[in-house]
């Protein structure tokens, strides 16, 4: 399997086909320096970042519910949020404080996201304000985001007599700490690095429900040490969550504080001959995190990938893919193990699923189903689907392929079926 990009691929080399936990994640330099891979983990975080995390009251009584990550300076940094018309306050001074390019520090509220509440703007000024004083750094470096339920104001009392004294206790080499203290419902933390060289890129991500990404996905941070400006930081990074963060869906919901942030030391020059080979790990990290937030989904017992091939746009691809994804009837086919090609069909016809063509003729369309065609231009093709089923089952990864017409744009997308228990996590989840 690889990742579709317009000129090289990142290969996904499945180790015992049990989905994205037994993956590796890796591609050879264009640049000379070999096979890059990806570590499941930390290993590889840039020095001179400083972090802290503890309980500070938000959420139950021991649980890690607030960190704070600082940069060694003021920085290039790039940052994309959610696209919801209901966005928390967090996101509101984020759009601000990332605006000019520069970012010193990262702080994450988990357990509340502070979203709707009646005095939302002024807890988060009053909060920028108490970081700024304790961690020495302007309010506009900041970037914070908040995390959980929706409608409960912050218990600013407990935030702002927990943040004093914190920047005593600030650490390097710690950001496995962050990794946790910034989770909800999540199963566990979702993480990754890779080494170029004298270049090191490490990430965490936060998100298990509500996920329809729309510029971001839940919460993502991702920090290296190359130097790069900030303008082709930004841009990097968009391309790289267009591909990945934007490809998966969890429940078709886009969260109100959906935040992907890349921060920078800036203490190694990157030469012109590395500039593909960062820019591909980052997507390369962007995707497995992308990855890890589908497999460790709420509920999540089995991967959905889904490949869609058309002649007209890469947005023509995307859009059906995201509808397959999204779709309630082939998730939960995905969920028994049903091969049933004839939900595929209904998917990507449905209207919502905007492309440039008003109908699919059926000599135009081919499906394949774990690897295996199904449906042939006007033809449904004599297969085992109870050999299929049992694939299904074993291998916890759906895989999909659709083309229509002659292809020509590619765009691969990430979901996973519709399980009892997600239905359970998300009908008690306040009470």
């Amino acid at each position: 399997m690889a990742l579709i990009w317009p000129d090289r691929s990142v290969e996904l080399v499945e180790i015992d086909g049990a989905g994205s936990e037994a993956e590796e994640f890796a591609f050879e330099s264009t640049a000379g320096l070999g096979r890059v891979a990806l570590e499941d983990g930390l290993a590889h975080q840039p020095p001179g970042i400083e972090s802290v995390s503890t309980w500070i009251g938000v959420g139950p009584e021991g649980k890690l519910d607030f960190t704070v990550v600082r940069m060694p300076a003021v920085g290039p940094a790039a940052a994309v949020f959610t696209k919801s018309r209901c966005p928390g306050d967090a996101i509101v001074s984020g759009r601000r404080n990332v605006a000019d390019g520069r970012l010193r520090l990262l702080c994450v509220i988990s357990k509340n996201a502070n979203v709707f509440t009646p005095n939302g703007a002024r807890d988060v000024e009053r909060l920028l304000s108490a970081l700024a004083d304790e961690f020495g750094v302007d309010p506009g470096d900041i970037l914070l985001s908040c995390t959980g339920v929706i409608g409960v104001p912050l218990p600013m009392d407990r935030i702002l007599a927990g943040i004093p004294g914190l920047s005593g206790h600030l650490q390097t080499g710690d950001l496995e700490r962050s990794a946790q203290a910034i989770l909800t419902t999540d199963r566990a933390p979702k993480w990754a690095s890779v080494k170029l060289g004298s270049v090191e890129l490490c990430g965490f991500v936060k998100g298990a429900g509500m996920i329809e990404p729309n510029m971001a996905t839940m919460l993502g941070y991702l920090f290296t040490n190359a130097h790069i400006e900030a303008p082709e930081l930004d841009a990097m990074l968009r391309r790289c969550v267009e591909r990945t963060f934007n490809a998966i869906s969890v429940d078709s919901d886009t969260s109100t504080s959906d935040t992907v942030a890349l921060m920078t030391t800036s203490e190694v020059e990157l030469p012109e001959a590395h500039v593909g080979d960062f820019e591909h790990a980052l997507l390369m990290l962007c995707a497995k995190l992308a990855r890890d937030v589908v497999g460790q989904g709420e509920g999540v017992e089995n991967l959905i990938e889904v490949e869609v091939g058309v002649e007209t746009s890469v947005e023509d691809a995307r859009s059906l893919a995201k509808a397959l994804i999204n779709s309630p009837l082939v998730k939960t086919a995905v969920h028994g193990a049903d091969p049933n090609w004839g939900r595929i069909v209904m998917a990507i016809g449905k209207p919502a699923a905007r492309a440039s063509f008003a109908r699919i003729d059926p000599g135009d369309l081919e499906i394949w189903l774990m690897d295996e065609k199904v449906f042939d231009r006007g033809r449904a093709l004599d297969v085992d689907l109870d050999a299929m089923s049992l694939r299904m089952q074993r291998q916890k990864t759906a895989r999909i392929r659709v083309e229509i017409g002659s292809p020509r744009h590619w765009f691969k997308a990430w979901g996973c079926d519709l399980t009892h228990e997600y239905i359970h996590i998300n009908a008690d989840y306040t009470t």
